[in-house]
């Protein structure tokens, strides 16, 4: 119970300083690409909009999550992250596209070049997504929450978004300096990159959300250790069937496994009881074992 009061608190505490960044940045870029005449930094700043309202996302997964199961819902709500995950991923999608359209727009009305202070802008909040990016990957794999890997990918397509505007900003710049009218074109031609790589974020966190929202079990693979601790108990003579399912960053798993056809009910129920004991002990991950027992006979073989 204390490993799980502790997690939840680092997982919101971290979606608070998430939340918190992607507001500060969403403001500052937005304010500094007014004042500097910057197309991409304002493009940037709305692809933090949509940070906040992911962040806000997975905040509220997290703490939902965290809930004990109850009557109505005896396998807990470790759902809710993949619902936020999912949230995050649609709106990387939609982030990305607006991107695509204000390129297309700067792209045909080459507006004026930037001044030097978007690329300050764009750079320094390249650096603050990339070092939450690194933290909050880190505490994703700690605690195996899908919400904060969302928010993990979703700060490392802002670092790609920054870096992309940053770049574009540069080169227009120099084209500004220099007086080389294309290199003016190097901001949208950097959107339409950024665009691509945020919408593939999202594509690829939409549908392993998806995966676990329709209950995927997890492959033999991922399984194997499973079946060779439930084998490993006294009493089991078969594995007949294992499914594991994801719950968010717990693991509910279904077995039906053969004992002696001869043995009592109360022998079968102790051995289901051990295998559940073992398997919760085993896997850390593990939320709860449903042990269904079938006779097993040697005409079975």
């Amino acid at each position: 119970m204390e490993r799980n009061q502790t997690q939840e608190q680092k997982s919101n505490q971290l979606a608070f300083y998430s939340l918190l960044l992607n507001v500060v940045l969403t403001a500052g870029k937005g304010i500094v690409g007014v004042i500097a005449h910057s197309d991409a930094l304002l493009a940037d700043a709305a692809h933090s909009g949509a940070d906040v309202a992911g962040s806000i996302a997975v905040l509220i997964g997290i703490r939902v999550a965290r809930r004990p199961a109850d009557s109505d819902h005896p396998y807990g709500h470790g759902k809710a992250e993949e619902i936020a995950a999912s949230l995050v991923a649609m709106l990387l999608i939609l982030a990305g596209l607006d991107v695509v359209y204000s390129s297309v727009r700067q792209f045909l009305t080459l507006s004026s070049a930037p001044d030097s202070l978007a690329l300050y802008t764009a750079v320094i909040a390249m650096l603050a997504k990339e070092g939450m990016y690194h933290y909050q990957l880190r505490v994703a794999q700690k605690l195996s929450s899908p919400a904060l890997y969302a928010g993990a990918a979703d700060h490392r397509s802002d670092v790609y978004s920054s870096l992309a505007a940053a770049v574009g900003i540069f080169l227009a710049l120099l084209g500004k300096w220099n007086h080389i009218q294309a290199l003016r074109l190097a901001d949208p031609v950097a959107g339409f990159l950024v665009a691509a790589v945020v919408v593939h974020i999202g594509y690829q966190l939409a549908k392993q959300s998806y995966r676990s929202l329709m209950d995927q079990v997890l492959d033999p693979e991922s399984t194997k250790e499973m079946l060779a601790v439930a084998m490993a108990v006294e009493g089991v003579l078969r594995i007949d069937d294992l499914r594991a399912r994801s719950f968010g960053s717990y693991l509910v798993i279904d077995i039906k496994l053969s004992v002696d056809g001869e043995a009592t009910v109360s022998a079968g129920h102790r051995v289901a009881k051990e295998v559940k004991y073992q398997m919760m002990k085993r896997f850390h991950s593990v939320a709860d074992v449903f042990v269904h027992v079938n006779p097993y006979f040697t005409s079975n073989e």
